[in-house]
């Protein structure tokens, strides 16, 4: 009898032994090892997957990412401030919320906040001496409040040229952001540092804001999507500005949609935002949809590789469904005409009156910052031009309908910039800038995403268009009618299906 137990007991135990092994090797079989860089890259909806399975932890990404800081941001310097202590408690407690089932909509996803936003006690640099020393903020801003409560984790603050007055994000106070894709170029502004950190794998998702271009032109600069919003989805700090608005930045669509769905609708201090419903991450085909390429709109023309990636975008639009026609659009405003219009709508505003407490500040300033507040302590711009504004901005969206939307198109296309070939130190102050034998307005970058922001009210996403020839991601604008944020979505969703892809492993930037 006891013989028959002990067999028994062996076989039970052999029995366990081979259920234990057979369990390993099928955990191991679906667990994966992921390698930091994969980590650091992956987009949130995967990573939420593998949170929910037990495979990957927040705490891995969190340490992916900071690793890939480490690794290069000596040479992209795309933060100011890191939190990786801070960030690694809240993956911790994210961890044990997917093992109890009570993860929420972003649990563990981390976050690059721009240096505009803010969690309680951090610092507001606004890329500027000036404010480096300024005491933490009381309390978190209400975008960042919103992602905290969805479960992400705010992990690192992001550059921004001084007083966001820029497209290139260079500063006294931080130092130049350069390009993770070829370090001798640009990574825009204002969101530079978003953009910058995006593509190098320093984060999953990213805050950004947008007065002149300061989400797409990083966006485009970086090969990453970014949703300049309606007045009226975000909060805003200045309900007045209508022409500034803050927004989601991710390195894919669906991405960007998550998060925007988390930060929009109104916080508790917020006075003109509306109830948010959510928007798709998924779409059926563009059969149907009417989209006019504009080209440069008769501002400047693009670079003859801007304009060959745009009629790769074209054709990939078409794949999808969508009739894409050229259309000839000129709006009615030259180079300079636009410049003077956005210096006029900030300058006779709200911003302006601001710029006063900078006067004996000017000399610790980058020179772009000083140019404006001494353009503004001299009153260079009036309750005059702020009007002249307005009526150059009426002339425009005329223009608009006549030449598209009268001809039945739902969506424009241009290119985000008319290049991507733009110094990572450049300054527009000096003059005009010359590519590829071409000579520039100095406010290049701007071009093209300037008339969207007096036309605030037209939803954009920038989507990626090409690389160019010296490895530089180039971005393209879908631009909706106004408020009609479902009809690009659903644009961006169909490219971002079919078209390029930058961040799939051989084709991610590579810092030299």
């Amino acid at each position: 009898m006891k013989t028959l137990k002990r067999i028994i007991k062996n076989v039970i135990a052999i029995l366990f032994a081979v259920l234990f092994l057979a369990t390993s090797i099928a955990a191991k079989a679906q667990n994966p090892s992921y390698s930091h860089e994969e980590l650091a890259f992956m987009p949130a909806t995967q990573l939420i997957e593998l949170y929910k399975q037990g495979v990957v932890s927040p705490v891995d990404v969190v340490n992916a990412q900071k690793a890939q800081w480490v690794k290069t941001n000596g040479t992209i310097n795309a933060t100011t401030f890191v939190h990786f202590d801070d960030a690694l408690k809240l993956a911790k407690v994210s961890e044990k919320r997917y093992q109890k089932g009570t993860n929420r909509a972003l649990e563990g996803i981390t976050v690059g906040v721009k240096d505009e936003h803010h969690d309680k006690n951090w610092v507001v640099t606004f890329g500027s001496n000036v404010h480096k020393h300024d005491p933490g903020a009381e309390d978190a801003d209400p975008i960042v409040a919103k992602l905290k409560e969805a479960g992400a984790i705010p992990m690192i603050q992001t550059t921004v040229p001084e007083l966001y007055l820029n497209f290139v994000t260079s500063t006294k106070a931080w130092g130049t952001t350069r390009n993770p894709w070829n370090n001798e170029y640009a990574v825009g502004g204002s969101s530079g540092g978003s953009g910058a950190a995006l593509a190098a794998g320093y984060c999953t998702i990213a805050t950004g804001s947008d007065m002149g271009g300061s989400i797409r032109i990083p966006a485009a600069f970086n090969g990453v999507y970014g949703y300049k919003t309606t007045p009226g989805e975000l909060h805003t700090g200045n309900p007045h500005s209508y022409f500034a608005a803050s927004g989601p930045m991710a390195r894919n669509f669906t991405d960007m949609t998550l998060m925007h769905n988390v930060i929009a609708g109104p916080g508790k201090y917020s006075t003109n935002v509306f109830k948010h419903q959510p928007l798709a991450t998924e779409y059926e085909n563009l059969e149907g949809v009417k989209i006019a390429y504009v080209g440069g709109m008769g501002i400047v023309e693009p670079t003859q590789e801007v304009e060959d990636a745009m009629q790769d975008a074209i054709k990939t639009l078409r794949e999808a469904g969508a009739q894409v026609d050229v259309v000839k659009l000129n709006i009615g405003l030259t180079p300079d005409e636009i410049a003077h219009t956005i210096s006029s709508l900030a300058i006779a505003g709200p911003m302006g009156g601001g710029f006063s407490a900078y006067e004996e500040s000017i000399p610790e300033m980058t020179t772009y910052g000083g140019h404006f507040i001494a353009k503004s302590l001299k009153g260079e711009y009036t309750n005059k031009d702020l009007l002249q504004a307005e009526l150059k901005v009426k002339e425009m969206y005329k223009n608009i309908v006549d030449q598209v939307y009268e001809k039945g198109y739902d969506i424009i296309l241009t290119p985000t910039m008319p290049t991507s070939h733009i110094p990572a130190d450049y300054d527009f102050t000096q003059g005009n800038l010359t590519v590829d034998g071409t000579e520039y307005p100095a406010f290049i970058g701007m071009q093209y995403t300037l008339p969207f922001n007096f036309l605030n009210w037209m939803p954009i996403v920038n989507a990626p268009a090409g690389i160019s020839s010296e490895g530089m991601p180039i971005g393209m604008q879908i631009i909706g009618k106004p408020y009609e944020t479902e009809s690009v979505f659903k644009v961006a969703f169909n490219y971002n299906k079919l078209g390029i892809k930058l961040f799939q492993g051989k084709d991610m930037p590579v810092t030299k």
